[in-house]
């Protein structure tokens, strides 16, 4: 099958990555679908500005009570090189961390952290800031939390190579740089285009299929009291 046709295939999907809150009428409506899809592991967003997509405990709660396994991923603004910087690693690795502690994400657990690169970056940017940025998400979390990253194959790639994630998300653009040759077996998620909107919630996701099982890529849930647990 063509590179293409294969990249966007669907078949088994079991995650959703969403940002916006599932607390509510529309999300609960949206949940009750994706456990009728098999979707096993919702993906949700830590983020340092205050923004709707942020997750929160009581949503957590919500997450884990219908048997859902929480994967974060840290985002606030990734879709520009000056983003990133070895300063600014450790800035969001300790609001992460943060926000993490808030909504019960276990500690030494294993559980993961996913970081955000959201864009084409060409190897001369990957090799600097970027990788500048994931030594020292490594430098503050490691020990505490695994570390993942979604972003082109070139970027995984990289971070894998010089052992800074556990966890390698392709992201959705089969034409970023890298992502070709990343892709025959090297991912643990990968994201399948294109977003799609769920239509009697009118909630938007993205499928991803989960090509190990859950418990290596890191997903946690939390119990009614706030305590956390590996999913």
């Amino acid at each position: 099958m063509p590179y293409h046709e294969d990249f966007a295939k669907a078949d088994g999907w079991s995650a959703a990555d969403v940002s916006v809150r599932l607390n509510n009428a529309a999300g609960r409506k949206f949940l009750t679908f994706l456990r009728r899809s098999g979707v096993t592991t919702v993906i949700r967003y830590y983020a340092s500005s205050a923004r709707p997509k942020t997750i929160t405990p009581v949503e957590a709660k919500l997450l884990s009570g219908h048997g859902f396994g929480i994967l974060p991923i840290f985002q606030d603004s990734s879709r520009h090189i000056s983003n990133f910087s070895s300063s600014i690693g450790t800035a969001n690795a300790k609001s992460a961390m943060g926000f993490a502690n808030r909504v019960g994400q276990p500690k030494d657990r294993g559980s993961t952290i996913l970081f955000a690169v959201d864009g084409d970056y060409p190897a001369k940017q990957i090799d600097g800031p970027i990788l500048a940025y994931f030594h020292a998400i490594k430098d503050e979390i490691d020990g505490t939390f695994a570390i993942g990253a979604y972003g082109c194959g070139a970027v995984l790639s990289k971070l894998m190579a010089e052992g800074l994630i556990t966890v390698p998300w392709i992201s959705m653009s089969p034409l970023f740089l890298g992502t070709e040759q990343f892709f025959s077996n090297r991912w643990s998620m990968r994201q399948v285009p294109p977003e799609v909107t769920h239509g009697s919630s009118g909630v938007g996701y993205d499928r991803n299929i989960v090509r190990v099982p859950r418990r290596e890529i890191g997903a946690f849930q939390v119990d009614e009291s706030g305590e956390g647990s590996r999913a």
